[in-house]
């Protein structure tokens, strides 16, 4: 251990810097909670000179808890002291050894360099803003971010993680800046990413990111535009799972170089029903040569990545050094206490004084006024009633920006759609189901603080870029499930803006007495208090609780080693067998299949049966993963296919038909009928679903398919509530709100993934059967696009959103030139100022030309 390591691990155990840390705390806690402070409570001169000199002594340590406290008394200080030239001049060279540039910059902003740094922090700082810049920009990156992008230069396979806020999206865009510099445009590249709801966002940061370099196209759907074919473009891909499968199915697609991974944990999640999914894409893309980068936050053993698809596991990285501090708090409103839980490992208690007997909302207001503000309260439902029952205390917010969603609401949506209500106050609720372009608008309104409080699901679990201040956490679960400690800090890392501001603020709220409500909190606050992530270990590795064994009793239709499997167990299990069976068929090796074989006495038994059983191509099996091979394999074998194709016309009645043709096929009655919103709990439900499906396939706008299911419901007279029907009252505002979010969402969840998936399986086995010319209509593509118009399809494959190709094609086609169907050329001038800039269309439209 070297002198300098010696002083801070002396700090550390000193009794007189954990004193006057620990007041440093408290006075903060007290600012923020406006409880007032008394004389005892502020720092004294020598105490403010000494936490400097102490935090000094730490950014020299090699440790990374070390380097966190050396920054959390910054970020403690700051609001208080970013005007005083000791604060300044320490916090100058602190950074600086902490290689913390975005923080300087800040600072910079604060005191306009008016006070000098010490001469040889300034030279380091020189050497390091030289050295540490971001090749493709004026970025500098901090010390780990240039570790991190040192290494994945260096690696053909590369894992990292770290906190939320260590900016590792920014690192994927800054890597492929530079491949694409590097490689001399050369390569074509993935970004997956966990859900559809993410994919606009990121592919509108890469188009913003990659305008320097027009050899390259920004696509999002697996299907090459015929418009781009013959040009000799390479392509940055943002892909789902399934968009990938689909894209790595057609052999005639380009060939992938380089595949990102972003939310990595996704793939080992043990809950997560998409987990499979994740895995199977992934292992596709490897066995294709493909160079794989995994990317995640908090999880200390980062290499797990790599081991799952046999890559060395030493080209791996993980961070536990933070660019942004964070401060932890638990507001029990019920027995009016307040708990903060110290960064060296102290708790402290205060009794909250409060006369006027503040309720959740009172709080909110107090503690979120003049910042940003995110409230995580789990189920959708919550989410909206919360953010309701908030914005009726507030007055009006009157802007232009805020007028103009509301009025594209009323348009696209409809207008007693309550995030309108919301919205009048500068209140929003965010969800992934949301319409893209709504959510869009909210995510930007919100980092121009122009929204103030965005109530929220777990859709930023899945990566959604939307930091604050504060984060507000009412639920301690993610549906059903207690939160893991790595879901519950990437939650929490969402406190905190880099290069906005030094600290975020944790504030676990106890806000009712319910389940999942922080409930019992000697044992729920252990995920906030202890910081420490436990190291992953996937169940396709370790078998945790039967896992190998479920998998052999899903291939031989037995039950399972467990009673009353949930629906996502029993998912889960399926699936993995599915996939199991996919690399057996194809005699590929995998961590899987040898695993199962290893600790499954039956395993080879087993799969020899279903290899015999199985007489459905590998190419089907493999874009089908989700679907079990035994009702993949009663299709193929049967002798009336050609009877059951599927047609060009659709209606009602040949939606209806088909869905009940399917629910015998695939035995929906049995697969399909669990879970919080089932496709097929009661068959009279495929009445719904064939009048939903006719209108997005025939290309019908949001606001009408939204009037039409009003109609539907109310000619119904019930709606499906909690799985179970109930008299519907066209009246009443909150049934029909529940009606525009299960239609919102089941475009989304049922049309264009689970009935999609169905549909693709059954189009691949008539085509694989009747041929090309004689199997029909593939409804899986028309399901995905929302329309049977070729055209729309081409539109939207080039990065138009529906909405905007049905616009385009209906108003503008004199800006477009077709032939057969296939697009040929957009004048994108003519098309530009065609199009009144006032519009909605307009801005996003320039997006998609960027």
């Amino acid at each position: 251990m070297n002198f300098l390591e010696e002083l801070a691990t002396k700090v550390i155990n000193d009794e007189y810097f954990e004193e006057i840390f620990l007041k440093l705390e408290n006075k903060y806690t007290l600012d923020f909670f406006k409880m007032g402070l008394q004389i005892n409570d502020k720092l004294s001169e020598k105490e403010f000179i000494d936490l400097l000199r102490f935090a000094d002594i730490l950014s020299h340590s090699k440790i990374a808890s070390n380097k966190n406290l050396s920054y959390k008394v910054l970020s403690l200080l700051y609001d208080n002291f970013k005007d005083n030239e000791s604060f300044v001049y320490f916090s100058r060279a602190i950074l600086t050894k902490l290689g913390n540039f975005p923080a300087i910059s800040l600072l910079d902003k604060e005191n306009d360099n008016k006070v000098k740094e010490p001469l040889d922090k300034a030279f380091e700082r020189t050497i390091k803003e030289v050295f540490q810049k971001d090749p493709n920009s004026n970025f500098i990156f901090t010390d780990t971010q240039y570790e991190i992008f040192e290494s994945l230069k260096a690696s053909n396979h590369f894992s990292f993680s770290g906190p939320t806020s260590l900016g590792k999206s920014f690192l994927i865009e800054a890597f492929i800046k530079f491949l694409i510099n590097e490689q001399n445009s050369k390569d074509n590249i993935v970004v997956l990413v966990p859900t559809r709801a993410l994919i606009n966002q990121v592919s509108n940061k890469l188009k913003e990111e990659i305008t320097f370099n027009t050899k390259y196209k920004i696509l999002t759907h697996p299907s090459i535009p015929f418009i781009y074919e013959s040009k000799n473009f390479n392509y940055i891909f943002v892909f789902t799972p399934e968009r990938l499968i689909s894209y790595l199915s057609e052999q005639s697609n380009p060939k992938i170089d380089y595949l990102f991974i972003d939310e990595a944990q996704k793939i080992v999640s043990v809950n997560d029903t998409r987990s499979p999914l994740y895995y199977h894409a992934i292992l596709q893309a490897e066995r294709k040569s493909v160079k794989l980068f995994f990317s995640s936050p908090n999880i200390s053993n980062s290499e797990v990545f790599l081991k799952l698809f046999e890559k060395s596991t030493n080209e791996s990285l993980s961070v536990k050094e933070s660019p942004v501090s964070q401060n932890r708090f638990f507001l029990d409103i019920l027995d009016k206490k307040l708990k903060y839980f110290s960064d060296i490992g102290r708790e402290k208690d205060y009794k909250l004084m409060d006369e006027k007997n503040l309720n959740f909302y009172d709080w909110l207001s107090k503690l979120g006024s003049d910042t940003k503000n995110l409230i995580y309260c789990n189920t959708v439902n919550d989410t909206i009633d919360y953010a309701i029952n908030f914005s009726e205390t507030l007055p009006n917010k009157d802007n232009k920006q805020l007028n103009d969603l509301i009025s594209l609401i009323k348009e696209y949506i409809h207008k007693d759609y309550y995030l309108i209500d919301c919205l009048q106050k500068g209140v929003a609720f965010h969800f992934g189901k949301l319409p893209q372009r709504i959510r869009e608008r909210i995510e930007f309104l919100f980092t121009e603080k122009i929204i103030d409080y965005v109530f929220c699901t777990s859709t930023l679990l899945e990566g959604v870029n939307l930091p604050a201040k504060n984060i507000f956490i009412i639920n301690n679960a993610i549906g059903l499930a207690k939160f893991k400690d790595i879901d519950f800090w990437n939650l929490a890392g969402r406190a905190g803006r880099l290069a906005k501001e030094l600290s975020g603020n944790i504030i676990c709220v106890r806000v009712e007495d319910k389940r999942n409500r922080w409930d019992n909190p000697e044992k729920d606050l252990r995920i906030i208090k202890d910081k420490n992530i436990k190291k992953i270990e996937p169940v396709l590795i370790k078998g945790q609780k039967n896992f190998f064994e479920n998998i052999g009793r899903s291939l031989s239709s037995e039950d399972f080693t467990v009673k009353k499997p949930s629906f996502e167990q029993i998912n889960i299990w399926d699936h993995y067998a599915n996939i199991t069976l996919i690399h057996e068929v194809r005699n590929d090796e995998s961590v899987l299949k040898s695993n199962f074989i290893k600790k499954n006495k039956r395993a080879r038994e087993i799969l020899n049966i279903a290899v015999k059983e199985n007489n459905v191509p590998d190419s089907i099996l493999a874009q089908s993963s989700t679907i079990k091979f035994i009702y993949q394999n009663d299709i193929y074998n049967r002798e009336d296919l050609n009877k059951h194709t599927l047609p060009l016309e659709i209606d009602y009645t040949t939606c209806r038909y088909f869905l009940v043709e399917l629910y015998k096929f695939y035995n929906w009655e049995e697969e399909e009928t669990g879970g919080r919103n089932p496709l097929a709990k009661n068959i009279k439900r495929l009445n719904y679903f064939a009048y939903l499906m006719n209108n997005w396939m025939n290309s019908k706008p949001l606001n009408i398919i939204i009037l039409n299911l009003l109609n539907y419901h109310e000619r119904q007279g019930e709606i499906w509530v909690n799985n179970q029907y109930i008299p519907f009252n066209k009246s009443d505002r909150s049934q029909l709100n529940l009606i525009i979010n299960s239609v919102i969402s089941d475009i989304d969840n049922m049309l264009r993934f689970k009935l999609k998936n169905y549909f693709l399986n059954y189009y691949l086995i008539l085509k694989e059967k009747l041929g090309e010319e004689y199997c029909g209509e593939n409804w899986a593509e028309f399901l995905e696009y929302g329309t049977t118009d070729k055209k729309l399809i081409e539109l939207q494959n080039v990065g138009l959103e529906r909405h905007l190709a049905s616009f385009i094609l209906k108003d503008h086609a004199d800006c477009l030139v077709f032939e057969l169907d296939k697009l040929l050329d957009i004048d994108e001038s003519k098309l530009i100022n065609k199009i009144d800039p006032n519009t909605p269309e307009y801005q996003e439209l320039l997006k998609v030309l960027a």
